[in-house]
């Protein structure tokens, strides 16, 4: 029986401030997250599950926190909502960020997950290839595209299907990856051929991170640190960013940077 995978995707979005003129700037996007077997998903479910059970000790029913990278990263600079997020509080302690973050390095060893993905400079995006009322790149449609391209190669390597699972989003930008999804499965690109894609391709679905789906979950810790190390931009303090870079997907040829995450322009 034919192996098959799911990657599950989240997005990134990153940018400087400039306290002289008060603009934001340097803005990159990213997309990205994990592949794994859907038949390891069960056990992914359960470490996450005890995850929980291991950090939130306090609350009665840990297993219905939702993981989630930027509450850390507000906890760490001041600015979370503790009465929205209460149980996040915790994490204005440094040990306590890092207590978290080393439970989740067991989650990404003991469950073999693969890192696929792609990052934008939007500025750059714009300046070399739009021309106004002609050609407007979306950052999204990009990003997809690099990012399939080397999905189908991981589905080639192994001989397997894959779908993918996205993080719900508002309804047309759903649509507008959806259709961008099929076009590229029906067609191809240039580094993935319309036979390859529509023979190990499946489809792809949209879920609301609020659902406790783990792989969501696990994929939302991806591509903020792949958006700040495109940008030059310091990761959080702790961080699990070499335990990323282990983990893509490297073509089987040692080469992450080509097959596991893709930078550009």
């Amino acid at each position: 029986m034919q192996k098959k995978y799911t990657l599950y995707l989240d997005e990134s979005e990153t940018h400087r401030h400039d306290v002289t003129t008060n603009r934001d700037n340097d803005y990159h996007f990213c997309m990205a997250g994990i592949i794994i077997a859907d038949d390891n998903y069960g056990k992914l479910k359960t470490d996450v599950d005890q995850l929980k059970r291991n950090i939130w000790t306090e609350l009665p029913n840990p297993e219905q926190v939702i993981l989630h990278q930027m509450r850390l990263i507000e906890a760490e600079k001041g600015r979370l909502d503790i009465h929205k997020y209460p149980e996040y509080a915790k994490f204005r302690e440094r040990r306590e960020r890092k207590r978290f973050y080393d439970e989740l390095k067991k989650i990404f060893v003991q469950n073999e997950l693969t890192i696929v993905g792609s990052s934008i400079n939007e500025d750059n995006l714009k300046q070399y290839y739009w021309v106004t009322g002609k050609n407007k790149q979306d950052q999204y449609l990009v990003a997809m595209q690099l990012l399939l391209e080397n999905y189908c190669h991981f589905l080639c390597t192994n001989n397997a299907i894959g779908s993918i699972v996205y993080e719900h989003r508002e309804l047309i930008g759903n649509e507008k990856l959806r259709d961008k999804y099929y076009h590229m499965k029906l067609m191809g690109s240039m580094y993935m051929t319309k036979e390859a894609a529509e023979k190990r391709l499946l489809g792809i679905d949209f879920v609301d991170k609020a659902n406790n789906e783990a792989g969501l979950q696990i994929a939302d810790f991806v591509p903020n640190s792949f958006a700040r190390d495109h940008a030059g931009m310091k990761q959080p303090n702790p961080n699990i960013f070499a335990t990323l870079r282990f983990h893509l997907y490297d073509g089987n040829l040692g080469n992450g940077n080509r097959f596991g995450i893709k930078y550009m322009p």
